[in-house]
């Protein structure tokens, strides 16, 4: 069903079904709409683990049933079991942990946005909404413009209303926004940015529908290994290629934009402190970006996680496979044991060319090695005479100190706390070739986080040792970043 389409009897009997539709119906709706949106929505928690959600619901539980004596008689982890049951919740286990981990699901928070919809709101704006809409029909329909003329008139007029506004303003006319304006504003940016939270689980949820996809393909697939894997690697490509994932590729490109992070971080901190919100700017909104990124790499892990369960997935199918094969294969040697030396086999013989075959491993593998006869005479060396043995302590001696250095140093004069590898290099050309640019990837610090990009390289430029002229490496691309827990200052930006 398409957004904004219409719906006949059929669709609305298929979405009575849908997990967001079935809470609304239940009997502890309020129960799990207050805690969980709570929880997972005000909190933004991903990944609680279950003894902290049982102690909080406990805590829940404990106030409620105070106030309205045996109103919800069960125990937390029986509720935590329904609702993940019924599809709220999802619970897991998060690699290399015993303890259970549970997060909330798309319908969960479907369910709480719309409740929280249903209030009468005091303010509703519509100027910045019909705004946008223009802004964007403006965008689609100079986009795809092909005729260059149209678009330089088009650019013409912009530049003239430009100029208009800084003519007016150099005549000391100044256009504000109306309080209201500036809140009808507000309220669509924080909606807005919310809502892009609530997208990640959804993006999350359809990433595990194609995971169980593939893995029923795979259990049901009649053809070969290769055959599976072809098919698996055609769907991946077709979801880094689909506008959904085009379009997550895009914002997370993005938020990875240290430039970009700290324009946004600053146009938030501006807004928040205008005085024509009269305290009505939502200070949470500030840790928006931070939510973004976390919510982001959220999925990115999903992603990893899931093709290295698929990849287990297939590689167990195949060792049953190869089992069959060898069981069958045994079963053929006995019963041909069984056969010999009876005279009443069927058969027959045919008279078919063949041809002398050499194989490789009938060829000579081994030549005789020429005797070399070493003269075992001594040499006398007369007792005044120095031996230069400094070639036998020539090896290259790379300090990873002095290594470390130049990275605080680049970190801590960035004003995102961020430096990267090939920019470092640049500041500090390589002096020892490939040993001291290795060096770089073992630098440790309790002030520094390495994140390595694999998708991203840099190609290095730097001269040879000891050699005439210059080598090339491309290298993954490395951002060095401060780390809140040790001893640099700043804030860490977590990517």
């Amino acid at each position: 069903m398409r957004s904004g389409g219409c719906v006949d009897f059929d669709q609305v009997t298929e979405l009575m079904r849908h997990p967001a539709w079935v809470l609304l119906r239940a009997d502890n709706a309020a129960l799990v709409l207050s805690f969980c949106g709570t929880v997972f929505v005000d909190e933004n928690a991903r990944g609680v683990p279950e003894t902290v959600l049982e102690s909080r619901l406990d805590d829940r539980l404990y106030l409620l049933n105070e106030e309205k004596p045996g109103s919800f008689p069960r125990s937390a982890d029986v509720y935590l079991a329904e609702w993940t049951k019924n599809g709220w919740l999802r619970k897991y286990y998060p690699s290399g942990e015993d303890e259970a981990h549970f997060d909330a699901t798309a319908a969960l928070e479907k369910g709480v946005a719309w409740v929280r919809e249903l209030p009468a709101r005091s303010f509703i704006g519509t100027e910045s909404r019909l705004n946008t809409i223009v802004a964007l029909l403006r965008q689609m329909a100079f986009g795809t413009e092909t005729d260059p003329q149209t678009r330089i008139d088009e650019l013409r007029r912009e530049r003239d209303a430009i100029d208009a506004q800084i003519a007016r303003l150099l005549a000391g006319e100044v256009d504000m926004l109306s309080p209201l304006a500036l809140l009808d504003r507000y309220q669509q940016v924080e909606s807005t940015a919310v809502e892009l939270l609530r997208d990640f689980r959804e993006v999350e949820a359809n990433l595990r529908e194609l995971d169980v996809r593939l893995r029923h393909q795979v259990a049901t697939a009649e053809g070969g290994k290769g055959e599976q894997l072809a098919a698996f690697l055609l769907d991946r490509d077709e979801i880094a290629r689909s506008d959904q994932g085009q379009s997550f590729q895009a914002f997370f490109d993005y938020l990875l934009s240290p430039r970009r992070q700290q324009e946004l971080r600053e146009l938030l901190q501006q807004v928040n402190q205008l005085p024509q919100l009269d305290g009505r700017a939502n200070q949470s909104l500030l840790k928006v970006p931070f939510a973004w990124l976390e919510a982001a790499e959220n999925t990115q892990d999903t992603v990893r996680q899931l093709t290295e369960q698929l990849r287990r997935f297939l590689v167990d199918r195949s060792r049953a496979e190869d089992r069959r094969v060898l069981a069958l294969v045994r079963s053929i040697q006995r019963h041909v044991t069984a056969l010999e030396g009876r005279a009443d086999l069927p058969g027959m013989t045919l008279d078919v060319p063949k041809a002398d075959l050499t194989l490789p491993m009938e060829r000579r593998l081994y030549m005789p090695v020429e005797r070399i006869e070493l003269d075992t005479a001594a040499v006398e060396e007369s007792e005044d005479a120095e031996v230069n043995i400094s070639e036998l302590f020539s090896g290259v001696h790379v300090d990873t100190e002095a290594l470390t250095g130049h990275v605080l140093e680049a970190v801590a004069a960035s004003p995102s706390g961020q430096a990267n590898l090939a920019a470092i290099v640049d500041d500090h050309p390589l002096a020892l070739g490939l040993a001291e640019l290795l060096a770089y990837f073992q630098v440790e610090h309790p002030g520094l986080d390495m994140i390595v990009d694999p998708d991203r390289t840099d190609l290095l430029v730097y001269p040879r040792v000891h050699v005439p002229g210059h080598t090339q490496a491309r290298v993954p691309h490395v951002t060095f970043v401060r780390d809140e827990g040790g001893t640099a200052a700043g804030k860490t930006e977590h990517q």
